[in-house]
């Protein structure tokens, strides 16, 4: 079977959605012929560690960074006209798979599909044009009107939709969308490495040792809502001097968290650039806990997969999110860390005090074991084979 993938970003990108695609390529590569279009490198580049048979046509789309919505937005355009141009001009597929990066991508799915007379999947990992009005950065009607009748056409022509948080499946059938057309495939974490051991000498190396260290880790986007947290540290930083909040990754929004933190004159707050994946992962596991935020009104738009990258490393997490999110579900059904309400910074600073005054070890160990009956990549990339090869036969 030969399958078509698109989206803008693929290793040796450093994004999370880049190293997703990555791999779930590499396994499919493993029984099928896969070839991807994709734009060329772009955002915090690193060494790739993809060797598959995986063929990648690179186009050369504009690179303007994603620091800024016309930046952004200029990338967006620019790549989606010459992806098109290739996805039309490419071999005949049995299927082609679109994912939502950029958010029109289900555009060329549709598009190629009509063309070669082959259906398209849409994996769906985030929801647009809502997460925009959430963000406050979208408030033209007509815009999100257009936008919406857009996304029910895709949605329409689509063999099947991917999501990747069950919020996101009921939010698509409040929408209209067939339950049967629905698959719910959750992200998933790579196996962290043999290096990453158990912190304890990298603590000391950053001098974290007798501190009790709460990591934000990934993107700091507008959606990441980063702000609660800052928020959350003024508090702690009254109350409990032994916390140390530390943020790790950049993105659109780190320039304002920077600002926030100066403005504070917060002591116990650490910002840490981006570091290649591993070496991010060592971070993460040296880390005591960790939050998972979202902005208000994201409910069924977005499932963060830095959650997965957690548990599989046996950490807990505070959930920051909206009632009934993915990752609300998660913590309340495996008891593996606290979920609050989104943008509550008064309940996050609670909700860490609290997970801080009792041992963590069991609630880690639930997070990996979490991890490992749900989470764990081959359930998942044998999870959207099985739909690409239903839809591929269906057609």
């Amino acid at each position: 079977m030969k399958i078509l993938v698109i989206n803008q970003y693929y290793p040796p990108d450093g994004t999370n959605s880049a190293h997703v695609l990555g791999e779930l390529a590499e396994d499919l590569a493993r029984k099928h012929q896969v070839g991807v279009i994709a734009g060329a490198p772009s955002y915090n580049v690193g060494p790739s560690i993809f060797e598959s048979a995986v063929s990648v046509t690179r186009v050369r789309s504009a690179a303007m960074g994603r620091e800024t919505f016309l930046g952004r937005g200029v990338d967006y355009v620019s790549f989606l006209f010459l992806a098109t141009v290739v996805a039309l001009r490419a071999p005949r597929p049995d299927v082609i798979v679109v994912m939502t990066n950029p958010p029109f991508l289900g555009l060329i799915g549709l598009l190629a599909g009509i063309r070669h007379r082959r259906p398209f999947v849409q994996l769906s990992h985030d929801i647009y044009p809502d997460i925009a009005v959430a963000l406050g950065v979208l408030r033209r009607p007509r815009i999100v009107r257009g936008w919406r009748w857009l996304n029910r056409l895709v949605r329409r022509h689509a063999s099947r939709i991917v999501v990747v948080g069950r919020d996101m499946a009921e939010k698509l059938e409040l929408e209209g969308v067939p339950a049967d057309k629905l698959v719910f495939i959750p992200t998933w974490a790579s196996e962290p490495g043999p290096s990453i051991g158990d912190g304890e000498s990298l603590r000391s190396e950053l001098g974290w040792a007798g501190k009790f260290v709460v990591m934000h880790a990934g993107n700091m986007g507008l959606a990441q809502n980063l702000g609660v947290l800052v928020r959350a540290a003024v508090q702690m930083a009254e109350t409990d001097p032994g916390v140390l909040v530390v943020l790790l990754g950049d993105g659109a929004a780190r320039a304002r968290v920077e600002r926030l933190v100066a403005e504070e004159g917060l002591s116990n707050v650490l910002l840490l650039d981006h570091r290649p994946k591993e070496e991010a992962r060592a971070l993460m596991a040296a880390a005591d806990l960790h939050v998972v935020s979202l902005v208000p009104g994201l409910w069924g738009c977005a499932a963060p997969s830095k959650t997965y990258d957690i548990m599989a490393l046996g950490k807990p997490f505070v959930a920051a999110v909206d009632a009934g999110s993915e990752p609300a579900r998660i913590v309340g059904e495996l008891d593996c860390g606290a979920w609050v309400p989104a943008d509550d910074a008064v309940a996050l600073a609670d909700a860490i005090l609290e997970l801080k005054s009792r041992p963590l070890d069991g609630v880690g160990a639930r997070a990996r074991a979490g991890y490992e009956a749900r989470y764990e990549r081959s359930l998942s990339t044998g999870a959207t084979l099985e739909v690409l090869e239903a839809a591929a036969a269906s057609n």
